[in-house]
């Protein structure tokens, strides 16, 4: 499994209308609905005013490149130029734990 955690930064003042953009274009559930996706959220950090975070689950890696050439991944990277979004990810490989 892939985990990719993502620290988003934005101004305060601009988080509201941006979540309700992405919220109206459809885009964490039809993330969530393609091939190799285990779970992608996007959420409000308590914690810091203009924080936003973006965990994404993936089966493998070879599920990354279909991703980031669809339209899901377009859609969301207009959005984030358009509100300035900053930010970074790191990338994780993870194997379930056992019991």
């Amino acid at each position: 499994m892939v985990i990719i955690y993502c620290e988003m930064h934005i101004d305060p003042a601009k988080k509201a209308e941006y979540l309700q953009r992405v919220r109206d274009a459809g885009i964490i559930p039809a993330t969530n609905a393609e091939p190799g996706c285990v779970s992608y959220e996007l959420a409000d950090c308590a914690a810091g005013q203009g924080k936003l975070l973006i965990v994404e689950r993936w089966e493998s890696p070879a599920a990354l490149p279909a991703h980031m050439k669809g339209a899901n991944y377009a859609a969301l990277m207009k959005l984030n130029a358009e509100y300035g979004l900053k930010g970074g990810a790191t990338v994780y490989t993870a194997e379930p734990m056992t019991k």
